[in-house]
């Protein structure tokens, strides 16, 4: 059992209520409001701090194995690099996971210097007891956040918003679900610093093949996706939501470096899939080739998205090469 705890001690960022953003405080199994009064329990020793639907997505342990592998590889050989040239700054760098899952890039994240959170509405909580930063995440909802406004320098989130908006863990699009994405992207905002960064990825709804979703553990056959349905997203679907929320610029990112597609690569199968993939992923990387990212040809969509002025003073860093 982890020790009861809201917001970290010696942390800069404090957890509020994600109902009326008023502090929280705890007594026994009974986290309360002193504002609202609303009333959250903790789970296996965690906040559970969820306002609205939750993400019931059973994981066994061979998933959340495998979940743990690809964050730890997207995370070391992605996430770090860019966060640490987006975020020359004295100090640790604030930084917020929507959607961790099984919480590997929080530690990795951490390990490296960096303040860093994270937030899930699943069920993940079994395997978040063996992260070495548990006091540093939450159950919540990233449409309603527990933090305060202008908490992180970054915040980011990784195959999130095709999942906001659906029926249970399916694709099939629910009537609001424009709104619902469009609240998650206004959250998001709302706890950046100003001059802070969002990230986020997803499969390139405009590409016909869906590498992600939709398939067994074994099969290497993608999923044939249509530009017409809008469960995946677009550069153009990111970029209206973040208009919006008041972001103004945006650029779609390199892609090499993101996926090793570790489980493609156990069989033959999947070295032939991934092989022509993996071409296409560092022919979009170049930036000679940048106006393909966001095309069809690009199976997946990294997304960075400045706060006002924050852009123009990446141009001259050059994080995005």
């Amino acid at each position: 059992m982890i020790s009861n705890r809201v917001s970290p001690a010696g942390s800069s960022v404090t957890v509020v209520c994600p109902l009326c953003r008023f502090t929280l405080d705890w007594s026994g199994n009974v986290i309360f409001c002193n504002s609202c009064g609303a009333e959250f329990q903790w789970q296996r020793g965690f906040p559970d701090l969820i306002a609205g639907g939750r993400f019931d997505d059973v994981a066994d342990s061979g998933r959340s194995a495998y979940e743990e592998l690809l964050s730890e590889h997207a995370t070391t050989n992605y996430m770090l690099p860019l966060f640490r040239r987006l975020t020359q700054k004295e100090g640790a760098p604030g930084v917020l996971s929507v959607g961790c899952g099984v919480g590997k890039d929080v530690d990795v994240l951490a390990r490296a210097g960096f303040d860093a959170y994270g937030i899930d509405c699943g069920s993940r909580t079994d395997v978040w007891e063996q992260r070495q930063q548990r006091d540093r995440l939450y159950l919540a909802n990233g449409k309603q956040l527990p933090f305060e406004n202008e908490s992180f320098d970054i915040v980011y989130c990784g195959c999130v918003f095709p999942h906001v908006g659906v029926k249970d863990d399916t694709a099939e699009l629910l009537p609001h679900y424009k709104e619902e994405r469009g609240q998650l992207a206004r959250e998001m905002v709302r706890v950046l610093k100003p001059g802070g960064w969002i990230m986020a990825s997803s499969p390139n709804k405009l590409c016909p093949l869906d590498l992600f979703h939709g398939r067994a553990a074994n099969c290497v056959v993608p999923r044939l996706n249509s530009p017409a349905h809008s469960f995946l997203l677009s550069f153009g679907d990111y970029q209206s939501l973040f208009l919006a929320a008041g972001c103004a610029r945006f650029r779609a990112l390199p892609v090499s470096g993101y996926w090793g597609f570790l489980r493609l690569k156990r069989h033959w199968k999947g070295k032939l899939l991934a092989f022509p993939v993996e071409a296409i992923f560092s022919l979009v990387s170049l930036e000679a080739f940048s106006w393909l990212r966001g095309s069809p040809l690009n199976p997946w969509l990294v997304m960075l998205i400045g706060r006002n002025s924050s852009l123009s003073s990446l141009e001259s860093r050059h994080a995005w090469r």
